[in-house]
């Protein structure tokens, strides 16, 4: 059994003194952690200790680490080193304030203009993987997260896809219920629409507070994606231009081909329908 993830802190792993646990989910724990030559702080991904046995779960924590050590955008996280400590898989990334955008949604719907530079900074981010043949297939507000300025970075890569790679077996559902496209619901192979119409959702979201669809258990929420047209955002924030209305709805389309021909695309669509101006050193930031 490992000696690592769950023991008392500081202790360490490879270069690095952990010291402090700062989240945890399903696969893997982050912890702050130093490196006791240079003394920079990091945040170290460990895999969790009962995933570290299972040849598959540490297959998807490696590819992971390789696809992120690949990708050098402005606001995708970045990943400064992969390696094992023993049996002890980690990935070292960059150490960030600790809150995401999950934690500035209040129920209360964000200000349109931060929400539309919000979208427009991820969605460059997005038009920048799937240039690259990358598919993240789980964008939520949980894995963006906000350095000390506010700037956004995307993270967790976990499930990302290579694109035409046979990675899914048929069937399987990969993602999160509430934010998933409908082919995603349908078991089919995520596409590059799959994560424009992801954004689209956490867009909804911060715009009205509440989310498109939702349910008592996640099989109701995936039947609405795949069956339900999405409530009028206006209805639940009257506040929105009416413009906004037709932009969400082509993002939120049951059909990948129906949506917007990039994430980009639609962020324009989105500033234009909530008459903002794209800054010159915004559009110059999406082409990093």
């Amino acid at each position: 059994m490992s000696p690592f993830p769950t023991g008392p802190l500081p202790r360490p792993i490879g270069p690095y003194l952990v010291t402090e646990k700062i989240g945890a989910g399903g696969m893997a724990n982050v912890y702050r952690a130093r490196h006791t030559e240079t003394g920079a702080e990091v945040a170290i991904k460990v895999l969790a200790l009962h995933l570290e046995q299972q040849p598959a779960a540490r297959a998807r924590f490696e590819h992971e680490a390789a696809l992120l050590l690949g990708l050098h955008h402005v606001h995708i996280l970045p990943v400064y080193d992969f390696g094992a400590d023993g049996d002890i898989p980690y990935l070292v990334m960059q150490l960030l304030g600790g809150r995401s955008l999950k934690d500035e949604l209040h129920g209360v719907p964000l200000d349109p203009a931060q929400t539309a530079i919000w979208i427009r900074q991820l969605a460059g981010a997005l038009d920048y993987a799937h240039a690259r043949g990358i598919i993240h297939r789980d964008v939520k507000p949980a894995n963006v997260l906000l350095d000390g300025e506010g700037a956004p970075f995307l993270a967790d890569f976990g499930v990302a896809t290579v694109i035409d790679a046979a990675q899914q077996a048929p069937g399987e559902f990969v993602g999160t219920a509430a934010y998933a496209a409908p082919e995603q619901c349908r078991g089919e192979p995520a596409v590059r629409a799959s994560d424009q119409y992801a954004l689209a959702v956490v867009a909804y979201e911060m715009l009205t507070s509440q989310r498109p669809f939702g349910g008592p258990t996640a099989l109701a929420v995936i039947a609405q994606h795949i069956g339900d047209a999405p409530p009028d955002p206006l209805a639940l924030n009257p506040a929105l231009p009416r413009a906004v209305r037709p932009v969400l709805a082509r993002a939120l389309a049951k059909s990948p081909a129906a949506r917007y021909p990039s994430t980009r695309a639609f962020s324009r669509a989105l500033d234009a329908a909530l008459d903002l101006a794209t800054p010159e050193s915004l559009r110059a930031e999406e082409d990093v």
